[in-house]
C-alpha cells in the first residue's frame, strides 16, 4: 500500500505542475457541461421564425395568424406579400417555414366549403420542421375545428352533437416519460454521458502514453515497487475518483433539476455510469498498449469514442442503422449505459430489464483492461517502447 499509494501522488504532483494536462483532466470536462447544459437549458424549442403570406387580408386569416403566432414554438417573424420574397427569406434562413392563405379562404370558409393552406417547411432542420409543422397544425386543427362547431351549432345542434360530428375519432395520447417532452432530459442528459467516455479516454492514454513518450515508464515503474498491475491501478485511480465525483454531481442535478422525469434510482444510474467509465478506460488501456504511440493511441480514442452518441441510436433509431453501424454501436460502452438510462432511470424499469447491459459493461471492462495489462507487462516497459510522439 505504501507503493500504491507514493504512485498515484506522484501522478498527483505532475497534475499540479502541468497545467495542460489539469486543465484536460480537472477542468474541461465540468465545462464542457456546463456548456451542453445552458444550451439545452430551455428544454424545448421556442418562437422559431416562420413567414405568413396573406393573400385573403381577411378577418380570418388575420385571425388565424395570431392562433399561429400565440402558439409556444411559433413566431411571426415577417408577414410577407408575394412568393418571391417567401422563397428568398427561407433560403436566407430568416425563416424555417412559409404559411399561405389563399386568396377567397374566408368567403370560401363561411359559404361552408373546405379551403386548404400551404405550408412550406425547410426540411434541411428537422428538428426547425417538426416543431413548425406540429404548433402551426395544432393551432389551425384548433381555429378549423372552432369553425365547424360555430357552422353546426348555428344549425342548432348541441355543442356536444357538434364535437362528435366533427371528430368522431379522437385519438388520446398519452406520453409515459418524458411527458414534456424536454431536450434536456433528451439530448442534455445523454450528451453529458458521452463527454465522459471521451474524456475518459483521452485522460487515460495521455497519462499512460506520456511515459511511453518521454521514456520515463520505467521510473513510473519503478515508485509501484515494479509492479506493473500496481503502477496502472495507482496512476489511474485520480482519474477515475475525480470523474466518479463529476459523474455523482451529474446524476444529483438531473434528479433534482428536473425531478418529474426521473423515476428510477439515482443510485443504481450512477453505478452505471461509473461502470461504464472504467470501460471506457479500459479500452484506452488497451489502445495504448497495442500502439506504444502516444498520438497514435489518441487518435484512435477520438475515432473511437468521439462520434458515440451519433451511434448509440439516442437519436437516430439503432434499428433502422446498417448492420455495420449497429455493430459499431454495440462495441461503444454508452450505447449500453443510455439503454440502462432509458429503461431504469426514465422508465424505472426492474434490474432484470437492464442486467444485459450491466453484463456487457462489466464483460467489456474485464475483457480489455486484462488484455491492455498484458500487453503493456509484455512490451511497453521495453526501452525500444519509448520515445514514439
Amino acid at each position: 500500500m505504501p507503493a500504491f499509494w507514493h504512485s498515484s501522488h506522484r501522478e498527483l504532483q505532475h497534475l499540479t505542475q502541468d497545467k495542460g494536462d489539469q486543465l484536460l483532466a480537472v477542468w474541461l470536462l465540468p465545462l464542457l457541461c456546463l456548456l451542453v447544459g445552458w444550451i439545452f437549458s430551455a428544454g424545448q424549442p421556442e418562437r422559431l421564425p416562420m413567414a405568413v403570406l396573406d393573400q385573403d387580408q381577411s378577418a380570418l386569416s388575420r385571425q388565424l395568424i395570431r392562433l399561429v403566432d400565440a402558439g409556444p414554438g411559433v413566431e411571426v417573424a415577417l408577414q410577407l406579400q408575394d412568393s418571391k420574397a417567401a422563397a428568398d427569406a427561407l433560403r436566407q434562413r430568416q425563416v424555417y417555414a412559409v404559411l399561405v392563405l389563399p386568396q377567397g379562404l374566408e368567403q370560401r370558409i363561411y359559404q361552408g366549403q373546405s379551403s386548404e393552406l400551404v405550408l412550406n417547411l425547410n426540411s434541411q432542420y428537422t428538428t426547425y420542421a417538426s416543431t413548425l409543422q406540429r404548433g402551426i397544425r395544432q393551432a389551425l386543427m384548433t381555429a378549423g375545428v372552432a369553425i365547424g362547431l360555430d357552422r353546426l351549432e348555428r344549425q342548432g345542434l348541441s355543442a356536444e352533437a357538434s364535437l362528435s360530428t366533427l371528430l368522431p375519432v379522437q385519438v388520446l395520447a398519452t406520453p409515459l416519460f418524458n411527458e414534456g417532452p424536454s431536450y434536456e432530459v433528451f439530448l442534455a442528459a445523454t450528451l453529458i454521458p458521452a463527454l465522459f467516455q471521451i474524456l475518459a479516454m483521452v485522460v487515460t492514454v495521455s497519462a499512460i502514453g506520456r511515459e511511453l513518450r518521454d521514456g520515463t515508464a520505467m521510473a513510473w515503474r519503478a515508485t509501484a515497487s515494479g509492479s506493473v498491475l500496481l503502477a496502472l491501478s495507482s496512476k489511474l485511480l485520480p482519474y477515475f475518483v475525480l470523474l466518479a465525483a463529476y459523474a455523482g454531481g451529474y446524476v444529483w442535478f438531473f434528479h433534482q433539476y428536473i425531478p418529474a422525469s426521473y423515476t428510477g434510482s439515482a443510485l443504481l444510474i450512477w453505478v452505471s455510469l461509473l461502470l461504464m467509465i472504467a470501460a471506457a478506460m479500459a479500452v484506452a488501456l488497451l489502445l495504448i498498449a497495442l500502439t506504444r504511440n502516444f498520438r497514435m493511441a489518441l487518435s484512435l480514442a477520438g475515432f473511437y469514442s468521439a462520434p458515440a452518441f451519433a451511434y448509440s441510436g439516442q437519436a437516430f433509431p439503432l434499428v433502422a442503422m446498417p448492420d455495420f453501424a449497429q455493430y459499431w454501436a454495440s462495441i461503444l460502452p454508452l450505447t449500453h449505459w443510455l439503454k440502462i438510462y432509458n429503461q431504469q432511470w426514465l422508465a424505472a424499469a426492474p434490474l432484470s430489464a437492464v442486467g444485459a447491459s450491466w453484463s456487457v459493461l462489466a464483460a467489456m471492462l474485464l475483457c480489455t483492461s486484462l488484455a491492455g495489462y498484458l500487453l503493456l507487462k509484455r512490451s511497453a516497459f521495453n526501452p525500444a517502447s519509448w520515445g514514439a510522439r
